[in-house]
C-alpha cells in the first residue's frame, strides 16, 4: 500500500465518521443547531465521556478476541502472505 492509498483509506474512514455525525448522530445529539455536549453540565459530560471510553475498551477487547481467532484459523491452515 502506498502512502497515497493509505491516505485514501483514512479519508474513507473519516467520511464514514462524518456520515455518522450527520445521520444517527444528528438525530441523537443535535438540539436546536447545537450539539448536546456543548450545553451538557460538565459533570454529565465527564460521565458520558467515561462511558464512551469504557465502550471503546470493550469493543477493543471484542475485536482482539475475533482477531485472535482469525490468527489461529490462519495458522492452522498454514496461510502466509
Amino acid at each position: 500500500m502506498t502512502s497515497d492509498e493509505l491516505a485514501d483509506e483514512v479519508g474513507h474512514f473519516i467520511r464514514q465518521c462524518r456520515g455518522r455525525i450527520l445521520g444517527i448522530g444528528a438525530e441523537q445529539y443535535e438540539e436546536g443547531g447545537r450539539q448536546k455536549f456543548e450545553t451538557m453540565p460538565l459533570v454529565e459530560l465527564v460521565v458520558y465521556a467515561r462511558e464512551e471510553a469504557q465502550d471503546l475498551a470493550v469493543y477493543a477487547a471484542m475485536l482482539d478476541i475475533r482477531l485472535k481467532r482469525l490468527e489461529e484459523a490462519l495458522r492452522e491452515k498454514g496461510v502466509t502472505l
